[in-house]
């Protein structure tokens, strides 16, 4: 196994496991919230983007807000069908990388201490994501239970003061899903809260203890995820063009301005090969050539079906139908 691959899956399987009273067991909804944000995140801000479930646990509402600091980037939200709220809360270090990519930058800013005041285009740039991150927990639930019970969440408002946060009585107890979001080779990860009461997601818990395939559907939906994370994990390619044969003294003579004269044949055999752990390994050829303003590679060769074998073995998993 490649060890990007290695560490995906490890990802994958840390954090807390526990239950919720009433409730099936909440891994694979966590998870597969975790892939669906890592996929909407990853089309949304064209970056290589993994997240993991940190854990996941039932506290208090008041106990909750006193563990924030202000200022946090907060966005509230509802859900009107069943009129119930929530709210998000970034980490400063995952706010500044999503800032820093949908500006033209690879996600390496970091601002950790937040000491930056936001703008009204950092808040708006977040409230995209928010909104991602709002559908990547439609589309679970909706994929787990046949519909969404509790209905689509809705942006209302962003908020820095903690104390300015009401979502729930102060006694009542809200599930916190403990997202950690991981830039490229970033194994450290940023944060990001999800937070609901209890009480909106009743209706969730009627839906999964009324199915009876909860444990059939909670597994393909695991599956179909993990095929999806598969199928989105970056694999670094090269095109290669050859430069024919070099001697000893025309190699310490290059210098920055001089011009080297290719083959004749250069730009008709690029390879095209792949990074992988067994070193590199060219998967087809190609013609370099133009389209548009924009280089281009065509591709003259079916790629190697021998390497590719294995994923094209692979077959999607499909999701029972959910019971009602």
């Amino acid at each position: 196994m490649a060890r990007g691959e290695d560490t995906v899956l490890k990802r994958k399987v840390r954090g807390p496991k526990m239950r919720i009273a009433g409730f099936p067991p909440m891994d694979p909804f966590c998870n597969a919230l975790a892939s669906l944000s890592a996929t909407n995140s990853r089309k949304a801000l064209k970056s290589a983007i993994d997240v993991s479930i940190f854990g996941y646990e039932v506290v208090r509402h008041a106990d909750y807000l006193r563990t924030l600091r202000a200022p946090s980037a907060i966005y509230l939200l509802s859900f009107p069908q069943s009129q119930g709220a929530g709210f998000i809360k970034a980490h400063p270090r995952l706010l500044s990388k999503v800032l820093d990519i949908s500006l033209g930058g690879d996600g390496s800013f970091d601002d950790s201490g937040g000491g930056r005041a936001l703008t009204a285009i950092d808040i708006s740039i977040y409230g995209r994501f928010v909104d991602l991150i709002c559908r990547a927990l439609g589309e679970t639930i909706a994929e787990l239970c046949g519909i969404n019970p509790i209905g689509p969440a809705v942006k209302t408002r962003f908020e820095e003061q903690p104390g300015m946060i009401r979502i729930a009585p102060d006694r009542s107890e809200v599930f916190v899903i403990k997202m950690n979001f991981h830039f490229g080779e970033d194994e450290r990860g940023a944060g990001l809260d999800y937070v609901i009461p209890v009480t909106v997601l009743e209706p969730l818990k009627r839906f999964l203890n009324n199915s009876v395939t909860t444990n059939e559907a909670v597994l393909a939906l695991w599956s179909q995820h993990m095929y999806d994370q598969v199928l989105e994990l970056p694999v670094a390619a090269t095109g290669q063009i050859t430069l024919g044969d070099f001697t000893v003294g025309e190699l310490s003579r290059l210098e920055q301005g001089m011009l080297i004269e290719l083959p004749s044949n250069s730009v008709n055999e690029v390879q095209i090969t792949l990074d992988t752990v067994d070193g590199d390994h060219v998967l087809s050829k190609g013609r370099l050539g133009t389209k548009g303003r924009h280089k281009a590679l065509r591709i003259l060769e079916d790629p190697d079906t021998e390497f590719l074998a294995p994923l094209l073995e692979l077959e999607r998993p499909t999701l029972p139908e959910s019971g009602t």
